[in-house]
């Protein structure tokens, strides 16, 4: 029993392996974490930036966006004002019973501006000076030439056979100016038909046939004396003295009292010259 005994006590114990991993191992593993860690949470980092700056640019452009759209409304309401000056010209002209002129625009020298206003008319404040109206007088079949110097007085319409104000006027004036005109022997009321058309109602020739008037007529073929006159619409009035300076141009239909208030002004104006 001893011997068994002391065998026991001389036979050594197996070596068992510690199931701890070496420190060293460790250290390693907590290297690779901390480095994946650092990846992850830079990687994290730049997508904020990015993110960041995106954020950024998209709120600088909505702000670009905003600062577009009052131009844009800036836009829109000119575009809506043109509209609307559209339609308050139609609607004057209309109001004022004038058809728009369809003259071919020619380059006519000593021609009057364009008119566009009675009360602000440049010709009128700058004291212009109607140039010589020539051309041939329809009833008469003669060749006349009027110059601004002639020591006459004289009212002209300018009107187109098709415009309907004029063909509603010209009747009125045809019986007025017969009954009244040896009231004013120092003015002259000439007429002049241009933009003519016949393809159009109403041909001229017929018209002018037909009607007889009392006054002058001097056809204007080509339109280049109606633009000596600064003609817009018909009818177009416009009023020189004696000394050819235009005093007076209107646009539209005129009934026969302002015609005779015009033609009393002008011959007070004429016999104190």
């Amino acid at each position: 029993m001893d011997e068994l005994t002391e065998r026991i006590d001389d036979v050594e114990p197996e070596a068992v392996e510690d199931p701890k991993p070496p420190r060293d191992l460790t250290k390693t593993l907590l290297g690779v974490i901390a480095v994946m860690l650092a990846g992850v949470l830079g990687l994290q980092i730049v997508q904020f930036l990015q993110s960041t700056d995106l954020t950024n640019e998209v709120a600088a452009l909505s702000e670009d966006v905003t600062d577009l759209k009052p131009l844009r409304r800036d836009v829109d309401l000119l575009g809506d004002q043109l509209a609307a000056l559209d339609g308050q010209i139609a609607s004057a002209v209309d109001a004022a019973g004038a058809s728009p002129a369809a003259i071919p625009t020619q380059d006519t020298s000593g021609a009057l501006p364009a008119f566009q206003d009675s009360s602000n008319d440049p010709a009128v404040l700058g004291a212009m000076t109607l140039s010589t109206i020539e051309g041939p007088e329809y009833y008469s079949g003669a060749e006349i030439s009027l110059a601004p110097t002639d020591g006459k007085a004289r009212v002209w319409m300018v009107w187109a056979h098709w415009c309907p104000y004029c063909q509603a006027e010209l009747p009125e004036l045809d019986v007025w100016y017969p009954e009244n005109a040896a009231r004013f022997p120092n003015v002259e009321l000439i007429t002049v038909t241009s933009a003519i058309d016949d393809s159009r109602d109403n041909p001229l020739v017929e018209y002018l046939d037909t009607e007889q008037f009392t006054f002058p007529v001097i056809v204007d073929e080509s339109g280049a004396t109606s633009q000596l006159f600064g003609t817009t619409a018909f009818p177009f009035w416009v009023v020189t003295d004696a000394q050819g300076t235009v005093v007076l141009r209107v646009a539209g239909a005129l009934d026969v009292a302002s015609v005779d208030q015009i033609f009393a002004q002008l011959e007070t104006m004429a016999s104190e010259a």
